[in-house]
């Protein structure tokens, strides 16, 4: 017997809603939701399952370049040179913009002194310096 609840065809979905400008990063998003389930996918992200059906159906209003980023990295492999940490994927980069500055942690101060610096990958503000964090999402 089937089962009476049918699953979100994501795929479909960013299809019909983007149209011929569907990027590809959204697409790849759709096709891992269809393959896991939006709330995994979500979760894989560090998103609410309702940011993925937003980015999906062309609808969210916060900052998808953000977002962009996390799929590229953590669904796409995409990966940046950090000038402290090497090659990185891009999600694991903004991983690390959003973790505090420790002042007994060398490593995280190179960090944020490095994201503050000029880093082409950075998507700090400027007026992050007390360590706190300031990523724009």
């Amino acid at each position: 017997m089937a089962s009476s609840k049918s699953r979100t065809n994501f795929v479909g979905n960013a299809e019909r809603n983007w149209g011929a400008a569907l990027p590809d990063w959204v697409r790849v998003l759709a096709e891992e939701a269809n393959r896991s389930s939006g709330s995994e996918v979500a979760r894989r992200l560090g998103y609410s399952p309702a940011v993925v059906t937003g980015v999906i159906n062309g609808t969210y209003p916060g900052d998808m370049g953000t977002v962009e980023a996390r799929v590229r990295g953590a669904l796409m492999n995409e990966t940046v040179d950090c000038p402290v940490l090497g090659e990185l994927t891009r999600d694991r980069c903004l991983s690390e913009q959003k973790m505090r500055r420790i002042g007994s942690s060398s490593l995280r101060a190179r960090i944020s002194r490095a994201c503050r610096s000029g880093c082409p990958h950075s998507r700090l503000s400027k007026r992050d310096d007390e360590g706190g964090s300031d990523v724009q999402s």
